[in-house]
């Protein structure tokens, strides 16, 4: 089978690369790069300190930057270069094939490291309601914090999610701001990953977040994982409306639970009927519906 990427281990001795191929690694870095190769260089630094311990990844594409210069520079680094430009969907599903680690954290090289507890944070996978990604804060280069907490809403038949400034503590999340989170592989892989199908990122991470929700995992984002954007003040999804979107619809608003029994409900003018199919497949996975998701959500005061 063909693939649209190839890796670049990073150097390691022989030794280390046999004990490998005999145990599943702990945990994992993955840096989507976005920007110029300084940015990038930015992060990888901010990250260097954990590579002695854990496996750090970037994805990129062949035309961003000379991949080979970064490769002789970072040489404990392992290179995920796409043949052509992927979207977000692409490289995090694919960085959880390769990274072959129990937990793995998604970043971007416009971001820097603030807090980094990351053994704290690995301890929320481990309470009595099972969670499927911890989020982190998010600040931009003012030091100024970013509205990364969103809660489900609906505007008529379209998903429209509010956005909340996170407190000092941890705080339930509709989705992962930007795809930024750490993740057990696991499940995230049993969930399907992000669907690849849907064009705009945005809509992907609303998707996926959505999912979590309903098939009972819920999101948290925490002050125990933190970055900043060292060159960006202002931070925006583009939620335009784009190829997908009904799939996201009909996915998040095509199942009724009542007492306990799920049911498929018609798309009407907001879904696609053609993804109601593959809905019907997957129906008993669903816990809650969406409407009882937005009558349970209680964002803090």
């Amino acid at each position: 089978m063909q693939t649209n990427y190839k890796i670049f281990y990073k150097k390691e001795d022989i030794e280390r690369r046999i004990s490998l191929l005999h145990r599943q690694q702990p945990f994992s870095i993955g840096i989507i790069a976005v920007g110029g190769t300084t940015a990038l260089r930015k992060a990888i630094d901010s990250f260097s300190f954990y590579a002695h311990n854990y496996s750090l990844f970037v994805l990129m594409f062949d035309e961003y930057g000379d991949y080979e210069a970064l490769r002789s520079q970072y040489d404990y680094v392992t290179f995920i270069v796409f043949n052509e430009p992927a979207n977000f969907a692409t490289m995090a599903n694919i960085f959880a094939n390769e990274c072959h680690s129990t937990y793995f954290f998604l970043c971007r090289s416009d971001l820097a490291l603030v807090d980094f507890e990351l053994d704290k944070a690995i301890e929320l996978f481990q309470q009595d309601e099972k969670i499927a990604i911890v989020t982190p804060h998010l600040f931009n280069r003012l030091k100024e914090p970013i509205p990364v907490i969103q809660a489900p809403h609906l505007r008529e038949t379209l998903i429209d999610p509010i956005s909340f400034f996170p407190p000092n503590q941890d705080e339930f999340s509709l989705y992962p701001f930007l795809g930024l989170g750490l993740y057990e592989r696991a499940l995230f892989q049993r969930l399907r990953g992000f669907d690849e199908q849907i064009e705009a990122e945005y809509w992907q991470q609303l998707d996926f977040g959505i999912r979590c929700w309903l098939y009972g995992y819920p999101i948290i984002n925490t002050p125990l994982l933190s970055c900043y954007f060292h060159s960006r003040q202002f931070v925006i999804e583009n939620r335009t409306e784009q190829k997908g979107i009904k799939r996201v619809h009909t996915k998040a608003l095509g199942v009724r639970v009542i007492k306990g029994k799920n049911y498929p409900r018609r798309v009407a003018t907001y879904g696609d009927s053609k993804v109601l199919d593959e809905v019907k497949k997957r129906i008993s996975l669903y816990k809650i519906d969406f409407m009882e998701l937005i009558e349970r959500w209680q964002p803090t005061e």
